[in-house]
This record gives structure tokens, sequence and C-alpha cells, in this order.
């Protein structure tokens, strides 16, 4: 853990002195120094407004994320433990899967509107799907003899879910929320940036056309320590609920 954050540490002092180095040499308003941009992160965290719109992207993205994530667990593990339930969905996935969801947006957009659900129902898609495939993936990899051996002690079906199948899977779920996170940012930017009033991507979009740099870049840093932190949080709860997967291995 030591040499992981000495890692990460050092990556960040290359991206700023490479930023810095940047801006010093190109001296042009478009790309202020990261002292600057730190400076006006400060100011900006000070206040109420920044906080207003961190809120609506957090909320947004954490609320489609906990949804594909609800929807589907049980209908990836269904897929994985059913290969017949799998022959019949399996197709439709591998249509849609490879798709970017982003595509989906003008009809989203068309049938419900500008507001909270047409983002959140973005983010959703993408988690959804992805995760599902991992979900499924991870279910049909178990060893059916555990299952077999489960059966003979006299388990019934929920507790060979509780403690076979959802153990067995977590690793998988984990692996995969980290994985869709960067395109669940990646769609909350775009969305935001689509007829909003709110969310860190309008705000980062209106600095531009305002040419107020410096709040722009400090805008694009927030999303990022915000992207950063929840990939964190997943890491942390990996570590702590899968330790016996990694220690395994």
């Amino acid at each position: 853990m030591k040499r992981k954050t000495v890692n990460v540490i050092i990556s960040l002092v290359g991206v700023f002195l490479v930023w810095e180095i940047a801006a010093v040499l190109l001296n042009r308003y478009f790309l202020p120094t990261p002292f600057k941009t730190f400076a006006t992160m400060n100011e900006l965290l000070a206040g109420h407004e920044i906080w207003m719109h961190i809120g609506t992207s957090f909320k947004r993205i954490a609320l489609g994320t906990l949804l594909g994530l609800g929807c589907a667990l049980p209908l990836g593990i269904v897929m994985g433990r059913y290969p017949a339930v799998d022959g019949v969905l399996g197709a439709f996935f591998r249509l849609i899967y490879p798709i970017p969801k982003v595509v989906f947006m003008p009809i989203v957009v068309v049938m419900l509107g500008i507001g909270d659900t047409a983002k959140i129902f973005l983010i959703f898609l993408a988690v959804f799907f992805q995760i599902t495939i991992i979900i499924r993936d991870s279910a049909a990899s178990l060893d059916p003899e555990l299952s077999d051996v489960m059966r003979s002690m006299k388990a019934g079906h929920l507790q060979v879910l509780r403690h076979l199948i959802l153990p067995g899977c977590l690793p998988g779920i984990l692996t995969a929320l980290k994985s869709s996170l960067g395109t669940s940012v990646a769609l909350l930017m775009i969305t935001e940036v689509f007829a909003s009033t709110s969310g860190l991507g309008y705000f980062i979009m209106n600095s531009m056309d305002a040419r107020n740099y410096p709040e722009m870049y400090a805008g694009i840093v927030i999303l990022a320590l915000m992207s950063a932190l929840m990939y964190a949080f997943i890491e942390v709860l990996e570590n702590v609920l899968c330790r016996w997967h990694y220690t395994r291995q």
C-alpha cells in the first residue's frame, strides 16, 4: 500500500511538472499554471456554487451506477447460472453491448426531457450492460462441484446464493464498477454539456464559453478528483470485502 501511494505521488508530481513547464513555455492565456488553477479551485471551494455542481454531478453518477448495479446483479446471476436464459438474452446483449450508449442520447432526451432523469438513465444504460456481462461470466465460471457439495448438505437456493454465488461474483462486480467508472464520468460530462444548467460538466463548458480558463481547469481538476475518490472508495471495498480472493491468488 505504501509503495502504491508513493507511485501515485510520483505520477502526480510528474503531471504537474509537465503542466507547469508547458504553461511557462507557451505563456498563453488559455493554459494557466497549476498554481493559478489550484488557487482558483480553492476560491471556488470556499464558495457555495461549485458545491452545488459537485453535488448534482455526484447524485447523477451515483444513482445511475446504483440503478445499473441493482438491475444487473439478478439478471447477470440468472444468465450465468441458467444457460437456457443466457441463450435467449445473450444475443440481445451481444448486439447492444458494443454500441456506445451516448448514441442513444437524442432518443433518451426526446423521451425523458433534459432533466436529471435522462442523464441518470444514460449512465444506468452504460453501467447495466457492462456489469451484467461481467456478473454473468463470474456466475458461470463458479465451480459446479461447490454447488453440488452445498446441496448435498441440504442447502437451499437462498443459502447457495448467499454463501457461494454472491461471494464468488463479488470480485467481478467491483472490478466492473471500477472499469465502468470512466465511461460513466464521460457520459456525465457529455450529458451535462447538452441542455443543462447544473453539474460540473455545465460549469466547465460555461467557464470555457466565458473564457475564464482558470475556472475551467479548476472544474476539470475537481471532476478528476471526484472520479479518483470514487475509484479509491471502490478499491477500499475491494480490499476489505475480497481479501480472501486476492490472498488465494
